[in-house]
């Protein structure tokens, strides 16, 4: 890799006019300078497109003309791309001048690192954290890291169990071998999770750069749809990764948390309760898809379980799941 390796920032684009600005002026004055700005659209019929085309005539433009979900955006992006690094990015964001050069820094720095991910602080209070990365747990649950919490203005490196989805530096060959970003089959999902997950099966280690600032318009919800799919995503993952002694020896920790997360549901209401059972039948029928998944992850595994989950969190965060807005 050179001494200054060229990044494709993808940014998936989806009726996101009032966001475009803002993001792509924060882009144009970065630091770092070998880079590109892959701008997916999937499908928008707001005029953001257009928009984008005429005021940032330098970027590389791929239209889906569909909506595709967050994750094939990104592989959409990725066909295009020609950097060494890919840096995913939410479109609702506003990152600082510094948040590439620093992130390109801390993941070339060390071989054992595959990913990097910067400190999220929220939008409209940009002395609060969004996330420090992801808090991923050993059930396949996740949980930002830090969420809501006044920003202490550490810059230290700081060694974490999962990126956040909203902005990440990978290299290019390691999303290769993955497939792509995981998650493509489900429109919007636990992709981020996912990845992070892989990247410990591969044997690196992900990490959080606070130094990397990146401004997100967030708002932390749930409805009975995107339950049902971070459900169903999280326990093909579960059983799609770990080898069958670990699920076997696991299982009454799993299946705790499988009854703890009914019961939050139930406590939501009878939508939110119909979208578990639902997804734990939909294993049923995914079965095939869920064999050839750890097909694929065999190949990828260069580590153990035991150290897949020493990399994972064993605390749940429960604090923020009724935190969530409906």
């Amino acid at each position: 890799m050179s001494a200054k390796p060229k990044v494709s920032v993808i940014v998936v684009n989806f009726n996101s006019l009032p966001h475009v600005d803002v993001c792509l002026d924060s882009l144009m004055k970065q630091t770092y300078a070998n880079y590109e700005v892959v701008f997916v659209d999937n499908g928008s019929t707001d005029g953001s497109l257009e928009h984008a085309r005429t005021q940032y005539p330098s970027l590389v433009f791929v239209p889906t003309n569909a909506n595709l979900g967050y994750a094939c955006g990104v592989n959409a992006g990725l066909a295009h791309a020609t950097g060494e690094l890919i840096a995913p990015l939410n479109i609702d964001t506003e990152v600082a001048p510094t948040w590439l050069a620093v992130m390109v820094e801390g993941l070339t720095a060390d071989p054992r690192i595959g990913a990097v991910t910067p400190k999220i602080l929220l939008f409209d209070d940009r002395g609060r954290i969004n996330a420090k990365g992801h808090n991923v747990h050993v059930s396949g649950l996740s949980f930002c890291r830090g969420l809501y919490r006044a920003d202490d203005g550490s810059v230290a490196p700081e060694r974490v169990s999962g990126v956040s989805g909203c902005s990440y530096l990978v290299r290019r060959e390691t999303l290769e071998r993955m497939g792509g970003v995981p998650g493509a089959d489900s429109f919007m999902s636990n992709d981020d999770v996912v990845l992070s997950w892989l990247l410990h099966l591969m044997g690196y280690e992900v990490r959080c750069l606070p130094e990397a600032i990146v401004f997100h318009r967030y708002r932390l919800k749930m409805d009975p749809g995107k339950l049902h799919r971070l459900e169903k995503d999280r326990a093909r993952l579960v059983l799609s990764t770990l080898d069958p002694l670990t699920l076997v020896l696991g299982s009454p920790g799993l299946i705790a948390v499988e009854f703890m997360v009914l019961a939050y549901s139930v406590v939501r209401g009878p939508a939110y309760a119909k979208a578990k059972l639902s997804a734990w039948s939909a294993l049923w029928r995914e079965r095939r898809r869920i064999g050839e998944a750890r097909r694929q992850r065999r190949a990828l595994r260069r580590a153990t379980d035991w150290h897949l989950l020493r990399s994972l969190r064993w605390g749940l965060e429960w604090r923020q799941l009724f935190q969530i807005a409906g």
